[in-house]
């Protein structure tokens, strides 16, 4: 049986609908999708690397901040990956959270703090910057109207290794567009 790993993006949870669309979209595949505490990096980047080692993960498919860890966890543990809209700097782009946050699925409120955002900021010197990402086993999907992250053309250059860029007009940064979703699992899983 195969297993897929879903990593939901900022202020999001493992019973989100996205979670659940995967879920119930690969009933014979072994879906993981842990609820993560983006505030706790530590914490969240041990959980997701544990998860890898010892699930026995074939695909690594992550959200945002989710696609972030899901590009590092991937070409850490040699993993198949699917990307969508990733964010490759979050102590820039969740500058804007800080402060009192809320979660959407789980409603839970928590206050993020710069601090937090300087854990981010070291593991993306010290160790996201090494990411290369391997060309055949990695697809990134992207939003041609994010309206969190924006224009998504660069990751052409940061990622040179890599070919599979796919854009996508009219979605936003939620990416609710599920067929090219399952059509990047599925050539993965082949």
């Amino acid at each position: 049986m195969k297993t897929i790993l879903y990593i939901h993006g900022f202020n999001s949870a493992g019973t989100s609908a996205k979670a659940e669309t995967i879920r119930s979209q690969y009933r014979d595949c072994k879906v993981l999708t842990p609820t993560l505490n983006y505030k706790d990096f530590p914490a969240t980047l041990k959980l997701i690397s544990n998860t890898i080692m010892t699930g026995k993960v074939d695909v690594v498919v992550g959200t945002s901040l989710g696609a972030f860890f899901a590009l590092y966890g991937a070409w850490k543990f040699k993993k198949k990956c699917v990307a969508i809209n990733p964010t490759v700097s979050p102590s820039a782009t969740l500058q804007h959270a800080i402060g009192e946050n809320r979660n959407y699925v789980t409603k839970e409120r928590y206050i993020l703090q710069e601090q937090d955002l300087r854990k981010y900021a070291e593991f993306e010197k010290k160790e996201f910057s090494k990411v290369v990402p391997v060309d055949a086993d990695t697809i990134f999907l992207l939003s041609e109207e994010d309206e969190m992250l924006g224009d998504h053309h660069y990751l052409e250059q940061r990622f040179p290794s890599c070919s599979n860029f796919q854009y996508f007009p009219g979605v936003n940064h939620q990416f609710s567009a599920q067929r090219p979703i399952f059509a990047a699992i599925d050539d993965l899983l082949k």
